[in-house]
Parts: C-alpha cells; sequence; structure tokens
C-alpha cells in the first residue's frame, strides 16, 4: 500500500482499548489503543497558527532541515533550460540537425506546490440561448402584410457571471507544521475567501462497532501467526507506544500505516484535524468525498494474508520505511509532488510479488478514489468558492487530481504557501 494512503490511516479509530474514535479520521483503532490521547485544543486556539515546537529526535524522526537537505540534490531546477552561449553554425541544406541544437518540443510545465488555485470553464449556454445572446430573433410571418406591428425582439439573456475560483490543497498526514512548511495563518485568510470547506471523511464520526473486521484480525488468526515471531518482535520494538495485545490484533495495513508514518499517533494535532477545526470554527459549511465505511473498504481491500508478505518485507528492511519517511517529507516541502509518486511507484526493497500485492492496494486507495471523487469536486468547483484538503498523492501523477481538472478544462494555478 502506498504510505500517502495509509499515513492517513495512522489518524483513525481508537482513543482507548474500548475502540472510541480519535478525531483525527484514519488511525487504526489498535493503533492507538496503547496511546493516551492529547487532549483537543479549543476553537480558538485551532484558529491561531501553531507555534513552534522543540523536536525530539528519538521520536519525531528526521528534522526539517535534514529532511530538506536530504533531497536537494535532487531537485530540477526551478529556471528555464539555459540555452547555449555558443551560437550554431548555419547548415547546408539538406543537412541533419545536431540534436544539441535542435529545437526541443515544447513540455507541460510540472506544477511545484502543495496549494492550487482551481478556476471552473466557463458555462456553456444551449443552442437557443446562444441565439438570443446574439440578439437574433425570428423572422416575421411571410403572411404578415405592411400594416403590421413588428414582432417584440426576445430580449437576450444576461451573460453567465465569471466562475469564481476554488482551492485544492494537498496534506500530509504526519509531522508538524514546521517540518511541513506549513503556515496556518495563510490557509486560515485562503479559508476566509471560500464559502465551503471539504475533506475526504468527517474526522468526528462516530465509530460503529459493525466496522471493527476492517482493522481487526480474527482472534484465531493473529498478526503475530502471519508475520512469524520474529516479524513481530521486530514490530513491536519499532511500535513500542502499541500495546502487544493489540498490535497482535492489528491487519496489516494498519501496522504499515504507523510504520510510514514514523510511528505517530497525532490525533487533533494533525494537518487534517487541524484543517477540519479551523474550518468549523469560521462557521463554514464542511463537505466530505466519502463516509468512513468507504475509506476503511479502500484501505483492507487486499486480504491480510496477502498483504502480510508486504508487512513481512518491510519488517525485514524497516530502514527502508525509515528513509522513505525522510523522502517524502523533504519532497512535500519541496512541494515536488510528482517526484513524491515517483518514489512510491518504486516501490524500493519490495519482490515481484510483494510489488504486486501493493499495486493492488496502490488502485484502490488512489486511482479508484479519485474516480470517484472528480465528479464530486467539480460539482463543488462549479458552485465554488471551496477549499478542498485531500491527501497530496490523489493530486500527482497522469491519473491524480490535477490531470483529470486539466484535462475537463479547468484551468489549475499554483500558489505560494
Amino acid at each position: 500500500m502506498t504510505h500517502a494512503a495509509r499515513q492517513r490511516a495512522v489518524q483513525t479509530h481508537a482513543s482507548s482499548s474500548a475502540c472510541g474514535l480519535l478525531p483525527a479520521m484514519l488511525l487504526s483503532a489498535a493503533v492507538s489503543a496503547g496511546v493516551p490521547p492529547q487532549d483537543a485544543p479549543s476553537a480558538a486556539q485551532a484558529s491561531q497558527p501553531p507555534q513552534p515546537q522543540l523536536q525530539d529526535a528519538q521520536t519525531r524522526g528526521v528534522s526539517a532541515q535534514a529532511a530538506t537537505d536530504a533531497v536537494a540534490s535532487q531537485l530540477p531546477p526551478t529556471d528555464p533550460v539555459s540555452q547555449s552561449s555558443a551560437a550554431p553554425q548555419a547548415l547546408a541544406a539538406g543537412d541533419a540537425v545536431p540534436a544539441s541544437i535542435a529545437p526541443r518540443l515544447p513540455v507541460a510545465p510540472v506544477l511545484r506546490g502543495v496549494l492550487f488555485r482551481v478556476t471552473p470553464p466557463a458555462a456553456t449556454l444551449l443552442p437557443a440561448e446562444a441565439l438570443q445572446a446574439q440578439g437574433d430573433s425570428p423572422a416575421p410571418p411571410a403572411t404578415a402584410s405592411a400594416g403590421d406591428p413588428a414582432p417584440m425582439p426576445t430580449p437576450a439573456p444576461a451573460a453567465p457571471a465569471p466562475m469564481r475560483a476554488s482551492y485544492l490543497l494537498a496534506t500530509i498526514h504526519f509531522g508538524t507544521p514546521e517540518e511541513q512548511g506549513i503556515d496556518y495563518a495563510q490557509l486560515q485568510q485562503t479559508l476566509a475567501e471560500v464559502d465551503t470547506f471539504v475533506n475526504e471523511a468527517n474526522l468526528d464520526e462516530a465509530w460503529k462497532p459493525e466496522l471493527d473486521g476492517y482493522r481487526w484480525l480474527p482472534e484465531q488468526n493473529p498478526l503475530s501467526n502471519l508475520v512469524g515471531k520474529d516479524g513481530f518482535a521486530q514490530a513491536r520494538a519499532l511500535l513500542p507506544n502499541v500495546r502487544a495485545q493489540d498490535l497482535d490484533r492489528m491487519k496489516p495495513w494498519s501496522v504499515l500505516a504507523l510504520l510510514e508514518a514514523r510511528g505517530e499517533t497525532g490525533g487533533d494535532a494533525t494537518m487534517d484535524a487541524r484543517l477540519q477545526r479551523m474550518a468549523a470554527g469560521a462557521g463554514k459549511r464542511v463537505l466530505h468525498l466519502e463516509t468512513l465505511e468507504q475509506q476503511l473498504q479502500a484501505l483492507d481491500c487486499v486480504p491480510a494474508e496477502e498483504h502480510s508478505r508486504v508487512l513481512d518485507e518491510r519488517l525485514r528492511a524497516s530502514w527502508v520505511l525509515r528513509i522513505e519517511s525522510a523522502q517524502a517529507m523533504a519532497w512535500y516541502r519541496a512541494r515536488n509532488l510528482d517526484a513524491w509518486l515517483a518514489d512510491i511507484d518504486r516501490m524500493q526493497g519490495l519482490s515481484d510479488e510483494a510489488r504486486a500485492i501493493e499495486q493492488r492496494a496502490r488502485r484502490c486507495l488512489l486511482e479508484d478514489r479519485n474516480a470517484r471523487w472528480i465528479g464530486q469536486l467539480e460539482t463543488l468547483f462549479q458552485d465554488g468558492p471551496c477549499l478542498v484538503a485531500v491527501g497530496a498523492v490523489h493530486l500527482a501523477g497522469a491519473e491524480g487530481l490535477l490531470a483529470a481538472l486539466r484535462r475537463d478544462g479547468y484551468l489549475v494555478e499554483a500558489m505560494p504557501l
């Protein structure tokens, strides 16, 4: 499963062994069962920009500067491609153009950012409306006499009002605002410009016992059976804040979610929870793209017996996850979502069998959900203005939300943040 989607899963369902729902949406019940919940900030506190915090290298992972440095050498230049200072020599007719001086085909620019302004295409008039807008009116009847009064022209309809822009925000589901490089004061100003806030699912939706099957393994087949004694011991060592009895009941996707998010269970401190509180505190209409159960179905779409193969390989080379978590934060800070998606697609360190399993999980988590969301999003953008906040990797790639919006005629512009 892709770590961007599972990072969302490290913020869901329980704050105690009774499996109550944490305010942050996709943290597995077992994940937070052994972690004391944090007090939820007040509405006034939620509306204030976060204060800098000292980071504990033992629990927070890679620092913001280290994450930035880790990827600095891999970032493409932001300046246009420089032209050669030497003028090419004249070519005789019929000579082949050397590749070094051949004109380059234009390449669509890659948008670098995590906040995008989205403007819908202009409304299209129906044929009858188009005729009226041009001032056309029916010709007088052929039988009309010279003395008959001329027919009254049909008034042309008013030109449609220009479409109002909305915003699409890429979120990351772990780390602090300082690591992410997010300015919540600026986001609050953006929120003030819109009528509606939209996120993936309601972070305050009450947990239903009938949903337990999406996150818990059956008692007769615990995690220690799926990954073996050594694998379970390694999982316990990597996730010391999760009680052993809870870890043994967690499905592989839940364990992977925690590992990929550095073991963090941020609760109300997560970006997603903070944004929903800000919107509610500002009196905005709050909508969601899917239900909690739909989200769980996407996370649990691969049978646990198969997904345990991926978890087993990750546990055997856990250093890969630590590197990928730092790299993910670095790409987010660099506002380079396409590079982040390319890293995910490489599935570093997995066998061919595990890669095939991960590819199925990726389809459920990214492309299938994007396909379900795009119609809702376009309706919301047409009705606008709104601020939509979804996981960053949903925006990137050929099947991402940005590409889908452009194909449908929407103007998508990266905004500074």
